[in-house]
């Protein structure tokens, strides 16, 4: 009688097995045959089964794309606002004149083009090595890391100043008309603040990226264009601060950002265990880093430099005013379509 209740048992633990492993490879006849509900292991098990139907394959396509796309809304809309803020700030200014937008843009091009390329690329290294010790498990290690690469920010922002400062006297060393460069001046050196604004915010950025924490970083970008917006429009037309407060008001607008995500990293409990305060230990090591940021900013600076070298070019042609305003916008514009797709 014993052996008998065990078989029974037996029999009935084979047939569960096997109820649980029909919707891995295939759904009972008269349900749904959808492949929306179904984990990315699932779906391996099906593809390894020959032949796949061809409406099977599509469903797969479309569960491939819903998946990427609920992976990185949050990181696109980061990107997206972050590049929105300077794209706002050249509309107001196009609100000023043709000159001052020719101003703004050669600006933005030559001093945050090449500024942006430096800290992105540098940044990109800290996500690397933050995502290998979020796998590892060495949670600890992240913030002194995130630390290190603040430090050597902060020591590129110092250097990049000079061309902000002087970035007048390398226009008009270049050969830019007279006017413009006046009004690129004005600009530059209305974006020292936010470029070190930049540079805090690009290792805070990737420290929380790495932790997969997006999409409080999408709701800050969110809300800080959403005011830069309404700060630009009355600082430049209502208060009529013109270009320099333009300017300043990018400048406030990235701060703010760095505000923002510093509360979240010290007061957020999801860093809890990654962000233990501030260490001497992010002095050690730094030299090794450096090697590998600047191994990773060479790679991000030759993708964008070569589309900015257009807009400083366009400064020479006959009338470089229309010629600065038209391409500095269809640039603008081609970065951050560009930018879905990292």
């Amino acid at each position: 009688m014993g052996f008998v209740v065990l078989l029974a048992k037996a029999m009935g633990t084979m047939d569960s097995e096997e109820n649980q492993q029909l919707p891995l490879l295939r759904r009972p006849s008269g349900e749904n045959e959808g492949v929306s509900g179904l984990s990315s292991v699932e779906v391996e098990r099906i593809l390894e089964h020959k032949p796949v139907p061809l409406r099977r394959y599509v469903r797969l396509v479309g569960w491939e794309s819903r998946s990427l796309w609920l992976l990185s809304w949050a990181s696109i809309i980061v990107s997206v606002c972050n590049y929105m803020l300077s794209f706002v700030s050249l509309t107001f200014s196009g609100q000023l004149g043709a000159l001052e937008l020719a101003g703004a843009s050669i600006a933005m091009v030559g001093t945050q083009g090449l500024a942006y390329g430096i800290m992105l690329g540098m940044a990109s290294a800290v996500q690397t090595v933050c995502g290998q010790a979020y796998g590892a498990k060495r949670y600890d290690s992240m913030g002194i890391i995130c630390q290190r690469a603040i430090i050597l920010h902060l020591g590129a922002a110092i250097l990049l100043t000079f061309l902000y400062l002087y970035f007048g006297q390398l226009l008009a060393l270049i050969g830019q008309a007279d006017d413009i460069v006046v009004e690129a001046k004005i600009f530059a050196r209305g974006m020292i603040p936010q470029l070190y604004a930049f540079a805090i915010s690009c290792p805070m950025m990737r420290f929380l990226q790495a932790q997969n924490i997006v999409n409080p970083l999408a709701y800050m970008s969110a809300g800080v264009l959403l005011l830069h917006i309404f700060l630009t429009w009355g600082v430049v037309c209502y208060l009529g601060c013109g270009l320099l407060g333009a300017a300043l008001t990018l400048s406030f607008s990235w701060w703010l950002l760095v505000l923002l995500q510093a509360l979240y990293i010290l007061l957020s409990p999801s860093c809890k265990r990654t962000w233990t305060g501030f260490s001497v230990k992010a002095v050690y090591g730094i030299w090794p880093y450096f090697k590998l940021t600047i191994a990773s900013a060479v790679m991000l600076c030759l993708e964008i430099w070569y589309n900015q070298g257009l807009v400083l070019i366009s400064g020479l042609l006959p009338n470089p005013t229309i010629s600065l305003d038209s391409l500095s916008i269809c640039t603008t514009f081609q970065f951050e379509l560009l930018d879905l797709g990292h």
